[in-house]
């Protein structure tokens, strides 16, 4: 279906990944603007971590398409490859309409194959108000459960109920995975400058395709709205995708109600900024949360040695489970990348005709 020379531009390493990236953006003939914003923190061989924005098309559009990778960091590897395929097949955007990047929005994850942050946090359970009472979540009595042995993984992956309340984040103990932090960690605040940025009151129409895997069925790309269902955004999203779109609130999605999530931050710019997440599924919830729960372990433990056989072990299990080396699996995702990417497109410029190249 792909060429391999296609299929290249997956990887589960941050910098090949990065690599890809860049030589895309830089040769591309649509990017206006690029940026590097580098992280605080380096990379597990002592290399400099960035994440890299690139504007493509009319920066000033009434109409912009963000497309963002890497909020859970060890999931970047399927947003980068539809990412840099993006770049490699569009010659030219309409006039009314912008494209954003963001690739690798937690590259400290990414780069140390982690789901989490530097921090411990995760990204899509950071965008609460901390200003204010924090939320109370029943994930932290299921992780107790765990670690006393009174439950264990595959009890709780076959019980949907107590998978999304494990899921739906907690602010409680930075030990347990889904862990919101205490404050706004570093990738929430590249949004808040990028939002500021973009300045979603003076556009016509926004739509935000955040890019994830892990969830659902192997190689499926499930939109996934949280838009209120009477809302005009929802129905927005639903003129456009149809019956792809799948809402956790109604309980037909494979993902449960979250909190703190990215999305959130986005529906707070107006009825007019539609978010969805795109969620590639690879193996199954058993083995996510175990994969999970051995990297929560080690992140813990202090300092992870990136040349310890255990550490090796545990990383790779993580980047195998979130970014398949398969053929299918890479397949299936570029296929509903540009499928999904099309739609938007088609979308924001009412059918009009988008110029693009497959190679």
């Amino acid at each position: 279906m792909f060429a391999e020379a296609v299929l290249s531009v997956f990887s589960q390493r941050y910098a090949d990944a990065r690599d890809q990236f860049v030589s895309h953006a830089e040769t591309s003939s649509i990017v206006e603007k690029f940026s590097h914003l580098p992280h605080t923190m380096k990379g597990p061989k002592n290399e400099k971590l960035f994440c890299d924005i690139a504007w493509a098309g009319n920066h000033k559009a009434d109409k912009v398409l963000v497309v963002v990778s890497g909020v859970h960091g060890v999931e970047g590897g399927a947003g980068s490859a539809i990412q840099s395929d993006f770049l490699s097949r569009y010659r030219r955007l309409p006039a009314d309409v912008g494209v954003v990047l963001v690739h690798a929005l937690n590259p400290w994850g990414f780069a140390w194959a982690s789901r989490n942050d530097d921090e411990g946090i995760d990204v899509n359970r950071n965008f609460v108000d901390f200003n204010a009472k924090l939320p109370k979540s029943g994930a932290t009595a299921i992780w107790d459960q765990l670690a006393q042995g009174k439950t264990d993984i595959a009890s709780i992956a076959r019980d949907r109920e107590q998978f999304d309340l494990l899921s739906e984040g907690q602010y409680e103990k930075p030990e347990m995975p889904y862990y919101g932090g205490k404050q706004a960690s570093w990738s929430r605040q590249v949004i808040e400058e990028l939002v500021a940025e973009i300045k979603p009151v003076r556009r016509k129409q926004i739509i935000v395709l955040d890019i994830h895997s892990g969830l659902g069925p192997y190689g499926y790309g499930e939109l996934i709205c949280d838009h209120p269902v009477d809302s005009k955004a929802h129905d927005y999203a639903v003129d456009l995708f149809g019956a792809t779109v799948t809402e956790p609130s109604l309980g037909n999605s494979s993902s449960g109600t979250k909190l703190g999530l990215h999305d959130y931050f986005w529906h707070s710019q107006g009825e007019h900024v539609c978010y969805l997440t795109l969620e590639f599924g690879t193996y199954g919830n058993q083995q996510m949360l175990q994969v999970l729960s051995e990297d929560q372990k080690l992140q813990q433990s202090g300092k992870v040695d990136w040349s310890d056989d255990n550490t090796l072990d545990i990383k790779h299990a993580m980047q195998d489970f979130f970014c398949p080396q398969d053929k299918q699996w890479q397949e299936l995702v570029l296929f509903r990348g540009r499928q999904v990417i099309g739609m938007a497109l088609d979308g924001l410029t009412d059918n009009a005709n988008v110029h693009h190249n497959s190679r």
